[in-house]
């Protein structure tokens, strides 16, 4: 039996060798009939691989004091500044009015080199400069010849064009100095005249405010200056967090259809 199936399959090989013999012209023998292409083997497509992530190969590279010392945006204390840059891997510093108030543009411009050169990562420089009660550059004539008016003053004055231009003078002073981060635009909504925001916000609806928002982030990213959307949903007509504890006891409906409408356009 075996040896009978062995030969059906000595057979079946030579019948099919035979065929494909037939089917296909040889090279001696030219014929009118095109021949069908025999499909070769696929080739084999090598992985795509993408260039590693710059952030991510120097995350990888710093020790876990380096990390964490990224997490801090600090008080600048000037004596030591450049000294606490370098020994706590900072993140950035914060400078206020009294930081600038002694200085001229050249010589602050100079300081804040100084504590980029420390750094071994770059430094978040950052400044409040909202304009109206809340300038720490400005304030100073040898800055600039006027505090910025705030941007509630400026939309009365001549609306969403003049708060742009006004935005594109003030990246470019505090580029200048080496300041790459304003702490602002103010979010809040606030149309209460006994509110600490009140005349800190643009007091408009949330609509108005948030192409404000819009705007003022774009004329900063435009002119490389880091944006901070301040301070918090439900603040604006709220008590003062710098001497009280401040609750809101509306519901996130009404929050969501108002408070958080210039926050949520600000991060889009």
């Amino acid at each position: 039996m075996m040896k009978y199936l062995l030969f059906l399959l000595f057979l079946l090989v030579l019948i099919t060798g035979c065929s494909v013999e037939k089917a296909l012209p040889s090279e001696a023998e030219p014929t009118a009939t095109t021949a069908v292409p025999i499909p070769s083997s696929p080739e084999t497509v090598p992985p795509t691989t993408s260039a590693p992530d710059p952030i991510e190969l120097l995350l990888e590279s710093m020790s876990m004091e380096e990390q964490v010392g990224q997490l801090f945006l600090a008080r600048c204390n000037a004596p030591s500044a450049a000294a606490d840059a370098a020994s706590y891997h900072l993140g950035g510093f914060v400078l206020f009015g009294n930081d600038f108030q002694d200085q001229t543009p050249a010589s602050m411009a100079e300081t804040i080199a100084s504590y980029q050169n420390a750094a071994k990562i770059p430094l978040l420089i950052a400044v409040d400069e909202e304009g109206g009660t809340v300038t720490r550059v400005s304030r100073y004539p040898q800055y600039r010849s006027s505090p910025y008016p705030s941007p509630r003053n400026l939309y009365n004055q001549g609306g969403i064009d003049l708060i742009k231009s006004t935005e594109t003078e003030k990246c470019q002073l505090l580029a200048s100095l080496g300041v790459n981060v304003n702490l602002g635009p103010v979010c809040d909504i606030s149309d209460l005249p006994g509110a600490i925001l009140y005349y800190r916000s643009l007091g408009q609806s949330a609509e108005i405010t948030s192409d404000f928002i819009v705007q003022t982030v774009s004329v900063m990213a435009d002119n490389h200056i880091g944006s901070v959307l301040k301070h918090f949903p439900g603040y604006g007509n709220n008590a003062d967090t710098h001497v009280q504890i401040a609750t809101d006891s509306r519901t996130l409906e009404a929050l969501e259809s108002c408070d958080l409408i210039p926050f949520q356009a600000g991060i889009d």
